[in-house]
C-alpha cells in the first residue's frame, strides 16, 4: 500500500512516498521512498541523518547587485558557473522563458538568485540557475524567440537582435540581486545553508546542490555511467532520475572506491565524504593538488568505469531485477533500490577476483539463503549491527558502514568456502 507523506527533519526534507508492508513477524513496517521531480517514486530508498554540528559563527553570506550584462560577461569568461540542473533541463517551455524576458524589459524585479563564492572570486550559483538559464539562451546564445507574452505581444517572434534598441538596453542593464555565500563559510555549512533553500518546488537534493558546487569532470563522469546500459539493466530500469538519483548511487561506489571506508571519520558525515569525492575527483582529472584531509586509494581513475561495468553486469547476474534492493529473489516482493547496498556490493563486486565471482555465481541459491538470514537476525552479542541496520536506520554512521562492509564480506567468503 502506497502513502503521500511530508516530513522536515534532519538531513532529508521534502515529500516522500511510504509503502507498507509485513514482515516476517506479522509486523508493520514503513519504507520511505524518495520522490523524483514530478512527484512520482524515484526507485530509491529515502535515507535520512542528522547532518553534523558546525560552527554557526563561521556563515558568511552577504547581498550584491550585479547587472546582467556584467553576468553574461562574466559568465562566458568562466568567472560565474551556473550548471543547469538536470531536473530543470525541459521544465521551462519557450512561453515562460519568453515571459521572464518580458519581466525584464517591464522592469519587474526578479526574486533572490544564490550562489557561493570562492577566494579567487569565481561565482556558483546554485538557486536561479534556470531563470539564468534561459536569460542566457535568449540574449548570448540566441536559442529561441519570444512567444505567449502578456503585455509586450508586438515583439512576439523577435530575437535579442530583433527587438528595439531601448528593450536590448533596458535587458542588459537589469540588476538582479544576489545573496553571496562568502569564501570563509565551510563547504559544509554552504551545503547546508542550500539545502534550506525553498526553490519554489520539491527541495534541492544534495546531490543537486553536490551537482552545483562541484561540477566539472566529475559531474560528466557520474551522468555517464548513470547512462550505460549495464548501470540501467542492474537497477532495471526502475530509477527516476530526474532529480539525480543514478548520479548519487553511482557516486558512492566512487567515494568508496576512492578512499575507502577508512576513510569515514564521523557519524552522518556522508554529505561532506562525497562532497570531497567529487573534488578530488576533479582535481585528479585535471592534475590539481588534491589534499583534503583524506586518504585516497587509488589515483588512477580512469579504470573507474571498467570497474563500475563490471560490478553492475556482476550484481546482474547474481541477482537479476533484484540487485541492490533488501529483497532478494527469494522473496515475494521487490523492494526500492537501497543506496547503502548499491555502494557495499558495487564495491565488493567490483574488487572481486573473477575465480571467486564464478564461485559465488554458481552458489546463488546459498547466497541468497545466507542474506536473508543477516537481514532477519537481530544484532550480535558483539554489538554489531544487524545487517538491516547497517543499511537503515544506522546507514551514514561509521557502525553502520563498517557492519554492511564487514556481514557483506563474511557471507560472501561463508559461501565461497562452505558451497558445494
Amino acid at each position: 500500500m502506497w502513502c503521500l507523506g511530508f516530513r522536515k527533519a534532519g538531513n532529508f526534507q521534502g515529500p516522500f512516498i511510504v509503502w507498507v508492508t509485513m514482515n516476517d513477524l506479522n509486523e508493520n513496517v514503513e519504507v520511505e521512498e524518495e520522490l523524483a521531480d514530478d512527484g512520482s517514486p524515484s526507485g530509491i530508498e529515502a535515507e535520512t541523518y542528522e547532518p553534523y554540528p558546525f560552527d554557526v559563527e563561521r556563515i558568511s553570506i552577504s547581498n550584491k547587485k550585479m547587472a546582467l550584462s556584467n553576468i553574461l560577461s562574466r559568465w562566458g569568461r568562466g568567472w560565474i558557473h551556473a550548471a543547469l540542473l538536470q531536473r530543470r533541463d525541459d521544465l521551462w517551455d519557450n512561453g515562460r522563458k519568453s515571459r521572464l524576458i518580458e519581466s525584464l524589459m517591464l522592469r519587474i524585479p526578479l526574486p533572490l538568485f544564490y550562489a557561493a563564492e570562492t577566494k579567487d572570486d569565481h561565482l556558483y550559483v546554485v538557486d536561479g540557475l534556470q531563470r539564468l538559464s534561459a536569460i542566457r539562451g535568449y540574449v548570448s546564445e540566441k536559442k529561441y524567440t519570444l512567444k505567449s507574452l502578456e503585455f509586450l505581444k508586438e515583439l512576439e517572434g523577435l530575437d535579442f537582435d530583433s527587438l528595439p534598441e531601448r528593450m536590448q538596453i533596458r535587458i542588459n542593464e537589469t540588476e538582479l540581486d544576489f545573496a553571496v555565500i562568502g569564501p570563509d563559510s565551510p563547504q559544509d555549512v554552504q551545503r547546508n545553508i542550500f539545502k534550506r533553500l525553498n526553490t519554489g518546488g520539491l527541495p534541492l537534493s544534495d546531490q543537486e546542490i553536490r551537482h552545483a558546487l562541484y561540477f566539472g569532470p566529475v559531474t560528466d563522469f557520474l551522468k555517464e555511467l548513470a547512462e550505460t546500459n549495464e548501470f540501467r539493466t542492474a537497477v532495471n530500469n526502475s530509477i527516476n532520475d530526474s532529480r539525480m538519483a543514478a548520479e548519487e548511487l553511482i557516486l558512492r561506489f566512487l567515494s568508496f572506491s576512492l578512499m575507502g571506508n577508512e576513510a569515514y571519520k564521523k557519524d552522518g558525515e556522508m554529505d561532506s565524504f562525497l562532497s570531497d569525492a567529487m573534488r578530488i575527483f576533479n582535481a585528479l582529472k585535471e592534475k590539481k593538488p588534491a589534499d583534503f584531509g583524506r586518504n585516497i586509494l587509488t589515483k588512477d581513475i580512469d579504470s573507474l568505469k571498467e570497474k563500475f561495468i563490471v560490478a553492475m553486469q556482476r550484481a546482474t547476474e547474481l541477482f537479476g531485477s533484484y540487485a541492490f534492493r533488501i529483497s532478494t529473489p527469494n522473496s515475494a516482493r521487490r523492494t526500492a533500490v537501497n543506496k547503502s547496498l548499491f555502494e557495499a556490493w558495487s564495491v565488493l563486486l567490483s574488487d572481486m577476483s573473477a575465480q571467486n565471482f564464478e564461485k559465488l555465481k554458481s552458489r546463488k541459491t546459498l547466497l541468497y539463503e545466507k542474506i536473508d538470514a543477516e537481514l532477519d537476525g537481530k544484532p550480535q552479542p558483539d554489538s554489531r549491527l544487524s545487517l538491516r541496520d547497517s543499511i537503515s536506520r544506522y546507514s551514514p554512521n561509521i557502525a553502520g558502514i563498517k557492519g554492511r562492509y564487514s556481514i557483506l564480506r563474511e557471507i560472501i567468503d561463508r559461501v565461497i568456502r562452505e558451497g558445494k
